[in-house]
């Protein structure tokens, strides 16, 4: 099979399969509206923050970008309260949103909230779902030990008095999945068919559909193509009388590119014309698009080119409007999250000014008292009346200085935003000129030159990557809720990995690339921080180091004898101490386009997420350079404790 028609049936395996995030089927509109309508005639108590969440938990599937809405004003009703147990549940669905909406590191946060919660309040199954949560979105980052290690603490539980049954369906579920990927087979059946025992018994249809299809995708990846059709069969069956055109369009797609494999040609077009008017009746536009290179190799099989091109047009312009969709879905969750903090903290404003206020007026009314008992009030009332225009002085310059930081967190979501647009499209661009080599080098016949193409991909969506990677970082340095973690962790091994990591690259701008580091050599550190700053140090240094030059990684204990001294040296064209000072300042939150920003790649926040990360493993950063002369980067941070 080609390699078009394996993504499809990947794509298909994982709209088929229960995600790795998934809770339950998509919800139907009958339900959703039921909600919605108790929703409003219901009044603020703890019955309305179980509506909220459920309404949260229904629609972080199908529209996570409202169901966000719900989720975050049921975690501020059960704040507000309190309602612990409700805060619970609002907090694993409104993760689970954030997760379908690609914020990774908030939506770990959140579910981190709830597992502390769930353990106060001794909820076993707030736990396993908790746990459940985090591995899934592990999982979702391909960080496959940490899921793993996740779901291992969950199946510990699982068992556990208070435990309920669809938790366990879903940590099975996930289990599989996670197996199934890592190609560990045996455990991925074990786990898959204890799901699908659990769904049968429960009287779970939709679960069962669904873990049927699951098993004939793991009967396909071993071959067995006549089981997998007889699998995916019985679960159309039972998905058909549902109604619930995601999963049976689904199964179809899937069906058809078995029966595709078998060479079945005409019922695999039949089925995914069925697939695809369900996709398009229901607005699933990822079966649409699914639908689209099932049929493009269908009609390549028949040696219909033509056609074959339509239909893949129309998947490659669904697939474009998709990915655009989901990045837009992304920064629409980082503004609600923003928008939510300056609603918070207006609220916050408003309050004060009125307890101000009500302070105020009682301290007046007690003078206008003591005026009506007789003159000798009125030494007492221009007291009173000074001690007024003090507070509503203090008052109103509390209120200038809560307006200058609404401005200034404004201004600084604003840099930001254009800080995405702007260095967004250098790896896009990268992109589009990769297709344009691929053109060419077809008219060309140069199959030379499109062997070397996966480099070039590889680097742009590598560039992309760290890119995305330093955003996020910087986002989550700059609430102050990072967590550092810190362990011993030997240089070698961490110079070892960057150098692997880089080799590539080096290798393409001919530069000589090399590492110094004692065996025994140590540093008290959090592994993810440390990997950070290596990355952004040695990727800067690439940048700016023309090619045949050298760039130079080395540790040795510090002069003060109290840690170790890192250091990352170039032969680039160095900087002037203006533009070092300027990268080491800590007078913005973000740091701001200028007109020099041509002259370098990337966000900016490079240096800035290095010095912060150094900082908060008790560390210091500093830039050594002088035009012509290269640069080195120094990163002094602390040795393990003696034990």
């Amino acid at each position: 099979m080609g390699r078009v028609l394996r993504w499809a049936l990947l794509l298909c395996f994982i709209s088929v399969g229960l995600p790795v995030l998934a809770t339950a089927p998509p919800a139907s509109a009958a339900t959703i509206t039921r909600l919605k309508s108790q929703l409003a005639a219901h009044p603020t108590d703890t019955a309305r923050v179980r509506l909220l969440a459920a309404l949260c938990y229904e629609l972080h599937d199908t529209s996570p970008t409202q169901a966000l809405a719900y989720g975050e004003q049921a975690v501020r009703l059960a704040t507000a309260l309190p309602d612990p147990p409700g805060l619970l549940r609002s907090l694993l669905n409104l993760g689970s949103c954030y997760a379908n909406l690609s914020d990774a590191p908030y939506a770990l946060q959140l579910q981190q909230q709830a597992l502390t919660l769930a353990r106060q309040l001794h909820d076993n199954d707030g736990i396993v779902r908790a746990y459940t949560s985090i591995g899934g979105v592990h999982h979702e980052r391909d960080d496959t030990v940490s899921a793993l290690q996740n779901y291992t603490q969950a199946l510990r539980l699982a068992y556990a008095k208070g435990v309920r049954a669809n938790t366990r369906l879903l940590l099975f579920g996930n289990l599989g999945n996670l197996h199934s990927y890592l190609r560990n087979y045996p455990q991925a059946l074990l786990y898959t068919r204890r799901a699908l025992n659990m769904a049968r018994t429960s009287g779970d249809k939709p679960g069962e559909s669904l873990y049927l299809a699951h098993l004939g995708t793991f009967y396909y990846q071993q071959g067995r193509l006549n089981t997998a059709e007889g699998l995916l069969r019985r679960a159309i069956t039972l998905a058909e009388p549902l109604h619930i055109p995601r999963i049976e369009a689904g199964h179809l797609e899937l069906l058809a590119v078995v029966l595709l494999l078998k060479d079945q040609l005409p019922e695999a077009e039949t089925l995914t014309r069925r697939a695809l008017l369900l996709s398009r009746q229901s607005g699933y536009q990822e079966g649409l698009r699914e639908g689209y290179n099932i049929m493009a190799e269908i009609s390549e099989r028949r040696q219909q080119y033509q056609q074959a091109l339509g239909w893949e047009m129309r998947f490659r312009e669904l697939n474009d409007s998709l990915n655009s969709l989901s990045r837009l879905n992304t920064l629409a969750a980082l503004q609600t999250r923003y928008d939510t903090k300056e609603k918070e903290s207006q609220i916050r404003l408003l309050t004060q000014r009125g307890e101000m206020q009500q302070h105020r007026n009682r301290e007046l009314w007690t003078v206008v008292g003591a005026l009506v008992l007789g003159l000798g009030g009125m030494g007492v009332l221009y007291t009173q009346l000074r001690k007024s225009r003090a507070a509503l002085a203090t008052n109103n310059a509390a209120l200038q200085h809560a307006t200058h930081e609404l401005r200034e967190v404004a201004a600084s979501k604003d840099r930001l935003y254009a800080i995405v647009a702007h260095d967004l499209r250098g790896p896009v661009t990268s992109f589009v000129g990769v297709t344009e080599l691929i053109e060419f080098y077809l008219r060309q016949g140069d199959e030379n030159g499109l062997r070397r193409l996966p480099a070039l991909v590889r680097q742009s969506a590598q560039s992309l990557n760290g890119l995305l990677d330093n955003l996020l970082n910087w986002a989550v340095s700059q609430t102050g809720e990072l967590v550092s973690q810190p362990e011993a962790l030997p240089v070698d091994s961490l110079f070892a990995e960057i150098e692997e990591l880089y080799r590539t690259t080096a290798q393409a701008k001919q530069i000589e690339l090399s590492t110094l580091a004692a065996a025994d050599l140590r540093v008290w550190a959090d592994r993810n921080m440390t990997r950070t700053i290596l990355r952004n140090l040695v990727g800067n240094a690439l940048k700016f180091t023309p090619a045949g030059g050298r760039i130079a990684l080395s540790a040795r204990p510090a002069p003060d004898g109290a840690g170790v001294l890192l250091s990352v040296a170039d032969s680039g064209r160095g900087m002037d101490a203006g533009q070092i000072a300027t990268l080491l300042s800590s007078n913005a939150s973000v740091p701001a386009l200028t007109a020099n920003r041509n002259s370098r790649s990337g966000t900016g926040l490079g240096i800035p997420l290095c010095r912060a990360f150094a900082e908060r493993l008790q560390g210091t950063l500093s830039l050594q350079s002088a035009p012509g002369e290269g640069t080195t980067a120094y990163v002094h941070l602390p040795a393990p404790p003696v034990s």
